[in-house]
């Protein structure tokens, strides 16, 4: 307990049963991907990352996991193995082991594949202030996956494990990869929910509802539950084509920003209930070939109705999920999504005192692209930003990025002196066209 070494906790004592055809009989921690046993992977990635106390919970064969890899010297580690006798679920399991974990750990499944700056997930936990901090990223399939619902604060407000119990969801999939801090668990009871309770499933509804902090960290580096030969299959396939590598946190890349209303939406004046949300005809399409490219996909947008009282951060965060699930259903997603909440002018029957003033975020101001630049390691001048206003043209312009003007929305009504986009073009559809041929 007095160790001060960064700790992880692998769950590895799986039997690999949808592995078989691939493994044999080998524990599914154990499973070759290309010609390594992905429990070597997630070791060297943990001591790249200067966490070197590891902890794995083994189970089935759990001899074969020891023989290999021994008290983890080789690997400039200190392995102890920690044994599930009898199975009581992941979240049981870890609850089983807490006695003999620091006050901090990690949390990595053994049948994840990940490339990860552990150490700026690590960094980002420090930040909360205690708690439990959960790694996620949008991803083409939402509709099938766990997801997490979290506030402009990164603090989470609801789980919606799959199937998904309603109807608009922030596409923000839960990547079984967490931070705890180790007394956040005290006095949670979870032989009130299941005598095998899963972390996702049980453990963090029943947090929530006892009013435990929850975190949401949002990356887009690689992560990728390999259960299935058709997920080992694509995993060994992204390794070998370089797509691991592109997503590291360390890798510069580039964006296509996208403005909101009037690119991604039909244009509403000042569009305040999630009812009047609408995909322009074409977006989803535009958007999975944003994604197929390797480019990423981030939205900022200028959302003054938040100043203005007219509506309310939940409620805008209903329409972003409603914007997360259409585009979901047509395997897109938006890898970030950066709003402008500002406003200066006055009068405005319920209007918010703390949000009027004269921002750094507001287009054509540049903050959102330079925090999405810091956030994202985003190369700007070699960028792209598509949008219906001058406004979102000007923005592109003072950061040094190209740009596209959509014929939708406001189809650049109103003007700026000496601003001009390079490509003019019907809509967002054709503005990937464009954007995709000259980057070739």
């Amino acid at each position: 307990m007095g160790n001060n070494r960064r700790q992880v906790v692998i769950l590895a004592g799986g039997k690999g049963t949808r592995l078989k055809e691939i493994s044999g009989d080998l524990p599914k921690p154990m499973v070759p991907v290309l010609g390594k046993p992905l429990l070597q992977y997630l070791i060297e990635q943990c001591v790249e990352h200067d966490i070197t106390d590891i902890k794995l919970l083994v189970s089935y064969k759990k001899e074969v996991i020891e023989d290999y890899f021994g008290d983890g010297g080789q690997y400039g580690a200190s392995i102890e193995y920690i044994v599930e006798d009898v199975p009581r679920g992941t979240a049981g399991a870890l609850m089983d082991a807490l006695p003999e974990l620091n006050d901090q750990f990690l949390v990595v499944y053994g049948d994840t594949f990940f490339d990860i700056d552990l150490g700026a997930f690590w960094e980002f936990h420090q930040k909360q202030l205690g708690g439990v901090s959960i790694f996620l990223h949008p991803n083409d399939h939402p509709y099938d996956s766990d997801l997490v619902e979290i506030n402009s604060s990164c603090r989470v407000q609801k789980i919606h494990p799959y199937p998904h119990d309603s109807q608009w969801h922030q596409n923000l999939v839960n990547a079984a990869m967490y931070m705890f801090d180790k007394k956040v668990l005290q006095g949670v009871d979870l032989s009130l929910v299941s005598d095998r309770p899963d972390i996702a499933k049980d453990l963090f509804p029943l947090m929530l509802e006892i009013d435990k902090k929850l975190y949401g960290y949002i990356s887009t580096e690689y992560i990728k539950d390999m259960g299935t030969p058709k997920r080992l299959s694509k995993v060994e396939r992204d390794i070998g084509s370089g797509k691991v590598e592109s997503l590291k946190r360390q890798t510069s890349k580039i964006a296509i920003f996208l403005d909101r209303d009037g690119t991604i939406n039909q244009e509403v004046n000042h569009l305040s209930n999630v009812d009047q949300f609408k995909l322009i005809d074409g977006v989803g399409e535009a958007i999975c070939r944003i994604n197929a490219a390797g480019v990423l996909a981030v939205v900022v947008t200028n959302q003054p109705v938040i100043a203005r009282g007219e509506l309310k951060e939940s409620e805008l965060r209903a329409i972003h999920n409603k914007m997360d699930t259409l585009l979901g259903e047509q395997g897109a997603y938006v890898d970030r999504l950066y709003y402008c909440p500002h406003h200066t002018d006055s009068g405005f029957e319920g209007e918010v005192a703390e949000l009027k003033f004269d921002c750094d975020c507001r287009k054509p101001k540049t903050g959102m692209f330079e925090q999405a630049k810091e956030d994202l390691n985003i190369v700007l001048e070699r960028s792209w930003m598509v949008g219906d206003s001058y406004r979102d043209i000007f923005a592109a312009q003072r950061v040094g990025m190209k740009s596209v003007l959509v014929q939708t929305g406001y189809a650049g009504k109103d003007s700026y002196k000496n601003v001009n986009p390079d490509f003019v073009v019907q809509d967002l559809r054709a503005a990937v066209g464009v954007i995709l041929k000259e980057s070739e």
